[in-house]
């Protein structure tokens, strides 16, 4: 029987990459602490797939998305980065299994590649540091809709349904920064209630309080600015039932953009 194993939430700006950031990524160097310990971390794990959630991929309003393509591929190279282009195999079986857990669920799912798949940053990124760990192993890219949250809890349990039915021992990735309003002059304007989203968020995850992030406001996660919650539901969703471990390994957002980086050890 499969199980997940691992999962975390990590960040996704473009210039934590050094090619990219030209020196501005010293300014959040714990963040990049952040993701060498949770890239030890997962190491140590020894998965046989990894799913990544982005919230910048091909997406469905009215849907989820994954991949049923049978391999993808990305680079950093609109942002300048000169690196060969990467290829990931896609775990078919285990995608397969996922779209009928969630039908069986009436969870709507829908493909977001037939015949190959191009990588966002909201995945690129990330793997900069994370492929050290996960180089050769298969990649799901999943994305989320513009559904309830409870929809996308539900889509969560559906994957640890699916992950059980299988024999892969699974990683899931959920990327996603969190407000972008944290300071004047931040990338989607300032708003007061950004830093309020932030620590209401990074303090439900650290104790793990499903039902505290369930709960936060619809205006307070509209003028947060956020671009990553439905990916951390859809996690908790999948680790629903199971005994984690959080740890809160980094959290900054010097450019007035919340950056997390977060792991939960499954016991």
């Amino acid at each position: 029987m499969g199980e997940i194993v691992f999962g975390c939430i990590v960040p996704h700006p473009p210039l934590l990459v050094p090619d990219i950031g030209r020196g501005q990524e010293e300014v959040i160097s714990a963040t990049t602490r952040g993701m060498e310990r949770l890239t030890d971390a997962l190491g140590q794990k020894h998965v046989d797939a990894v799913l990544i959630i982005s919230p910048h991929g091909g997406y469905h309003v009215d849907a989820m998305g994954i991949l049923s393509a049978p391999f993808s591929t990305g680079d950093l190279s609109k942002w300048g980065v000169r690196e060969p282009q990467q290829r990931f195999d896609n775990a078919l079986n285990l995608a397969g299994l996922i779209r009928e857990r969630a039908g069986e669920a009436d969870i709507p799912v829908k493909s977001i590649g037939e015949s190959g798949y191009e990588l966002d940053h909201g995945v690129m990124v990330p793997l900069h540091f994370l492929i050290r760990e996960i180089k050769g192993l298969p990649l799901i890219p999943l994305t989320f809709a513009w559904l309830p949250l409870q929809v996308h809890f539900a889509f969560g349990k559906a994957i640890r349904q699916a992950v059980e039915q299988s024999k892969k021992r699974v990683a899931i990735v959920a990327s996603g920064d969190l407000s972008h309003r944290l300071i004047p002059g931040a990338p989607a304007g300032y708003d007061a209630m950004g830093e309020v989203f932030d620590k209401k968020l990074v303090e439900a995850l650290s104790h793990m309080d499903v039902q505290a992030v369930m709960g936060l406001d619809d205006e307070l996660i509209e003028r947060a600015g956020e671009c990553g919650l439905r990916s951390v539901v859809i996690l908790l969703g999948a680790l629903d039932g199971l005994k984690v471990k959080p740890e809160i390994l980094s959290y900054e957002g010097p450019f007035g953009v919340g950056y997390l980086v977060a792991s939960f050890d499954v016991v």
